[in-house]
């Protein structure tokens, strides 16, 4: 970025703060004010161009010289997805019988791959992690939230997470969730791991994602459920509590995926034994996010729990 790139950047943030600045403050306060806000933003901002820095090198490292393990894996035309599945997707209509939705939930469950080649997807999570480790790189993770687990983007997967979307996740969620406006045009893939010793747990939250793929890979565990507590949208995800009737718990099967919208509040329970990895596929809709911009925090829309319990109380 030039001198005046930056000029303009810091002359820009300096006139919306001082546009939200008191009125009746005396010029010193004033002044006193905007100088420690400057240097905050300053460092904020001198901060987060290190960290692209060294993403840019990460990532630049691994193109460079990462060699995958085993290079069908990454190769969605090489990937042996349920034939049932592609086949339902193919009539363009649902079956119930090969997507079922979890009680009432708005979370459907499907067969989706054989543990014979999640567990080729484990050994080369495990490669890429002991290549990095070897080469003194560190590992980024998927969010804030997991402290283990690997960005599938980072290293090779990329275009074949974007077939995913384009021939499994966009076709589901044009049948399931008609709410959702298309295309999936983004997405952001990973892997999380629970173990004894690693993450046990994942909090309750909501995903940045219109829908979510989640896929158990293994291996062998016990507990880990998860627990969703139904769908609301950004005014209500934290405000209201869900009703008994929201409450599913979801049992991992290695080799089945879990489909739900973003919006639907969920946690992983804690493991109790073992060792617990998920493809984790979080798709994403520029026009839907767009959509919920322009509406704003004030209205709540259709598809939110709340605004289906006030529909409730009204009858």
């Amino acid at each position: 970025m030039s001198k005046t790139e930056v000029d303009i950047e810091e002359q820009s943030f300096l006139k919306e703060v001082t546009s939200h600045l008191p009125l009746d403050w005396s010029d010193e306060r004033r002044d006193a004010y905007i100088q420690h806000v400057l240097i905050s933003w300053r460092q904020h901002r001198e901060h987060s161009r290190e960290e692209q820095r060294l993403m840019e090198k990460y990532l630049s490292t691994i193109q460079q010289h990462f060699k995958p393990q085993s290079s069908e894996l990454y190769d969605f035309n090489q990937w042996p997805i349920n034939e049932n599945l592609l086949a339902m997707l193919n009539r363009d209509s649902i079956d119930s019988d090969i997507v079922k939705q979890i009680e009432s939930s708005g979370a459907y469950t499907f067969s989706f791959l054989p543990t014979t080649f999640c567990q080729l997807l484990i050994n080369e999570i495990a490669y890429f992690e002991q290549w990095c480790i070897d080469n003194g790189l560190k590992l980024y993770r998927p969010n804030s939230m997991n402290k283990y687990g690997v960005i599938l983007d980072h290293f090779g997967f990329e275009k074949c997470l974007t077939d995913i979307v384009t021939n499994i996740v966009q076709p589901l969620t044009r049948l399931i969730y008609k709410h959702i406006t298309l295309p999936l045009d983004s997405h952001h893939g990973f892997i999380v791991e629970y173990a004894m010793d690693k993450d046990k747990k994942l909090d309750f939250h909501v995903d940045d994602a219109a829908v979510t793929l989640n896929l158990c890979l293994g291996e062998e565990f016990t507990g880990g459920q998860l627990y969703f507590g139904g769908i609301r949208c950004s005014s209500h995800t934290s405000t209201t509590p869900p009703k008994h009737d929201e409450e599913i718990y979801l049992e991992h099967q290695v080799g089945t995926a879990c489909l739900h919208l973003g919006n639907h509040r969920h946690r992983a329970l804690p493991i109790t034994s073992g060792r617990r990895l998920n493809l984790i596929l979080w798709c994403r809709s520029s026009n839907f996010d767009d959509e919920r911009k322009k509406n704003g925090n004030n209205e709540c829309p259709t598809w939110c729990g709340f605004h289906q319990m006030k529909i409730e109380e009204n009858v």
